[in-house]
C-alpha cells in the first residue's frame, strides 16, 4: 500500500488527504501505519481522491520495457481479511501511461467484494467471469453472470461483486481510465 508515498509525493498533510478522499484521517493514519487494511470501499476513495487507479495505489515499482514478466509472487495483491476477497494487479505499473489496468478477483463462496465508489467520467469497466458465478450490482440494479459470461459498464456508480454460489468465483476485468482525455 503506497498511500504515505503519495500523499507526501503530493505534499498533502492528513487532514487534506482525508478531506480529498473522504476517508478519516485517523483510518488513514491507521492505513498508512499497517495498523488497519482498508475495505474496497476506501480503497476506492483513496484511489479516486489520489487520481489514480487501485493498482498504483496498491502496487510496487514502475517497470519499463517491451517485455514485463509479472510472477505470481510479485503481482500487486489487496485483500480484504475479513471476507477473503483478494484483487491482483496483473498489468505492469506505468507500462501504459496508467489508462489500462488488467485485474484479477476472486471471490469466496458466499463473500462480497464490498462496494466500490463510483469512478471518474471516463472509467470504464469490461468482465469475464472465469470461475463460478458473480452477482454484479451496479448502483441499485444487479445482473447475475456465470463462467464465461462477460459484461461492459460506465463505472461512474457504486458498484460491488457478490458471489452467491458455495463455489470459488474467479474474475478477470479490464480498466479502461478515459478521464481527463479529451
Amino acid at each position: 500500500m503506497r498511500a504515505k508515498e503519495l500523499r507526501d509525493a503530493r505534499r498533502w498533510s492528513l487532514r487534506e488527504a482525508a478531506e480529498r478522499t473522504g476517508v478519516s484521517k485517523s483510518m488513514l493514519s491507521k492505513i498508512e501505519r499497517g495498523v488497519t487494511s482498508p475495505t474496497a470501499t476506501v480503497l476506492g476513495r483513496l484511489a479516486e481522491g489520489l487520481g489514480i487507479s487501485i493498482s498504483q495505489l496498491v502496487g510496487g515499482d514502475r517497470q519499463q520495457g517491451d517485455v514485463i514478466l509479472a510472477p505470481l509472487g510479485e503481482q500487486p495483491v489487496f485483500r480484504v481479511p475479513t471476507t477473503g476477497f483478494e484483487r491482483r494487479s496483473l498489468s505492469p505499473l506505468a507500462h501504459n501511461g496508467g489508462s489500462v489496468d488488467f485485474v484479477a478477483n476472486t471471490l469466496p463462496p458466499l463473500q462480497s467484494s464490498g462496494t466500490f465508489p463510483p469512478h471518474r467520467p471516463g472509467v470504464e469497466e469490461t468482465l469475464v467471469v472465469a470461475s463460478g458465478r458473480l452477482r454484479l450490482h451496479l448502483a441499485d440494479t444487479q445482473y447475475d453472470l456465470a463462467a464465461g459470461d462477460a459484461v461492459f459498464y460506465r463505472a461512474q456508480v457504486p458498484h460491488r461483486f457478490d458471489n452467491p454460489s458455495d463455489q470459488d468465483t474467479a474474475v478477470f476485468y479490464i480498466v479502461v481510465n478515459n478521464a481527463g482525455r479529451g
